[in-house]
């Protein structure tokens, strides 16, 4: 039996936290914990082709990104095809001070994908997914204020990424698909 007290070696002390991180760990697996944004992707999903109609590539990149660390592989001769149809980023102001300039804003992404196969049928038809963001600005300190806008749209953008990815992994292809 393993007691902590102040009699033990450092040697066993170190036994004990390890033994207590391993439980730790095996609880932690045991109840389907999985770092953000990895999923179980079904075999037949992990070759994809992704387009985009775009000239902003960044939502298609950060896409692509996530696709990969999930073990899906992007090549043009995939059985299925994310395709990115419209992206839309807007800021409109919210609120506005004494002075009226503005104090508020809210920033918002929309992107219509589809999913089709290789003969071009649509496997999940297209639907519009959105992130949105607010932020307040501060007037004594428009530097830190001006920053808020780029880091709030980069994770919109991989808030609709993670959005398109959890879409795609509930597609249930035909039985006739490979």
């Amino acid at each position: 039996m393993i007691h902590l007290t102040g009699s033990q070696t450092p040697f066993q002390r170190w036994q004990v936290q390890v033994l207590l991180l391993a439980l730790l760990l095996l609880l932690l697996s045991g109840c389907g914990f999985k770092l953000r944004g990895l999923y179980d992707i079904p075999e037949s999903l992990k070759q994809v082709t992704l387009l985009s109609d775009s000239n902003d590539s960044r939502l298609e990149n950060i896409l692509k990104q996530a696709l990969e660390a999930n073990g899906v592989e992007i090549t043009g001769q995939a059985p299925y095809r994310i395709e990115l149809m419209e992206q839309r980023f807007d800021r409109r102001t919210l609120s506005l001070d004494s002075s009226a300039r503005a104090s508020e804003y809210e920033l918002r992404g929309e992107v219509t994908f589809r999913v089709t196969n290789q003969d071009g049928e649509e496997l999940l038809p297209a639907r519009s997914l959105i992130s949105e963001r607010s932020y307040n600005v501060d007037s004594s300190n428009i530097t830190a204020s001006d920053s808020q806008e780029p880091v709030l749209r980069q994770q919109m953008h991989q808030d609709l990424a993670q959005q398109i990815m959890r879409q795609y992994i509930r597609l249930r292809p035909p039985a006739s698909a490979n």
